[in-house]
């Protein structure tokens, strides 16, 4: 009897492990592999079930802060959920992105395709897609102050048109502020001004772009100094926007016949547009009681104000 019941409990024991075995079995199999991230080794940690996988997690300490992090963070979930490494990377994060699928495929004992070149994806020093030219004859630069150090343009005018502007900035970041240099002073020359959306990620840079242009244009209406006022002229100044906006007018008895306005410091584009504008809106008025020209406010009021204060001195 003592003996019959000695192997029903060896039996019931030796089922209950059986069973637990099968349930530790049944929770998938670990897998570990590495790869080459940006920054450093990327390891992920993936838990199978048959074809089934069931999670992923990927660990990189050495990788960029906010962007390949962000890679980190999030494309285990992608590849758990998709059961492959067949998702799409993190943007802006390609590199890291690429370590975590390699490695996945690498712990399946799937064989990765060479995955092209990327751009880095934190603040890399860049070199200059084209090697710098020699400004041409007559043309405007300035400098202003980027993400990783100077940006110079080039600008080149004919008139009050921008015909061109390039830009360069050795020390930008590539793939992000180098994207900038390319496309933005595109974007300028076109508008005619530097009042365009910046690149989308590349703010610092796009905006010493626009800061470069500004000041290479003012230096172009500081280089021309106004004429002498002829014989009979009237002059008159007001505080424009950036500064000191003066006029000179001259007329025939209540006709005004001219209306010249200078403001050098008035923002390239805006009230350089009043400038050239609304004097003669006013001839043809014969009076300031004009609409101003949109968009520069300050600098239609200075001129306005300028010219009633000249004729005020007649």
């Amino acid at each position: 009897m003592k003996k019959g019941l000695i192997i029903v409990l060896v039996f019931v024991l030796s089922f209950g492990f059986l069973q637990v075995a099968t349930n530790l079995t049944s929770q998938g199999e670990t897998l570990t592999a590495t790869a080459k991230g940006f920054g450093g080794d990327v390891t992920v940690t993936l838990i199978v079930d048959g074809d089934d996988i069931v999670s992923v997690t990927a660990v990189g300490d050495s990788e960029t802060q906010g962007i390949g992090s962000n890679a980190i963070a999030q494309l285990p979930a992608l590849i758990a959920d998709a059961d492959s490494a067949d998702v799409d990377g993190v943007s802006g994060a390609t590199i890291t992105s690429n370590a975590i699928k390699t490695a996945v495929n690498a712990a399946l004992g799937i064989e990765s395709a060479a995955e092209p070149a990327a751009p880095a994806e934190e603040p890399a020093k860049e070199t200059s897609a084209k090697p710098a030219e020699p400004a041409p004859e007559g043309a405007l630069t300035a400098t202003a102050k980027g993400f990783g150090g100077d940006v110079t343009v080039t600008v080149v005018v004919e008139g009050e048109d921008i015909v061109s502007v390039t830009a360069v900035g050795d020390s930008e970041t590539q793939g992000i502020g180098s994207n900038a240099l390319e496309q933005l002073p595109g974007k300028i020359a076109e508008a005619d001004s530097t009042d365009v959306d910046g690149v989308s990620g590349a703010t610092y840079t796009s905006d010493a772009i626009k800061k470069a242009v500004d000041e290479a244009l003012a230096s172009k209406g500081e280089a021309a100094a106004p004429a002498p006022a002829a014989d009979g002229a009237l002059t008159g100044t007001a505080k424009g926007f950036g500064g000191d906006v003066t006029v000179t007018v001259t007329v025939d008895g209540d006709d005004i016949l001219t209306v010249e306005a200078v403001g050098a410091d008035e923002t390239p584009g805006i009230g350089s547009n009043a400038i050239e504008q609304l004097p003669a809106k006013i001839v043809e008025a014969d009076s300031t009681e004009v609409d101003g020209v949109s968009g520069a406010t300050y600098t239609s009021n200075a001129i306005k104000e300028a010219v009633n204060a000249a004729l005020a001195a007649q």
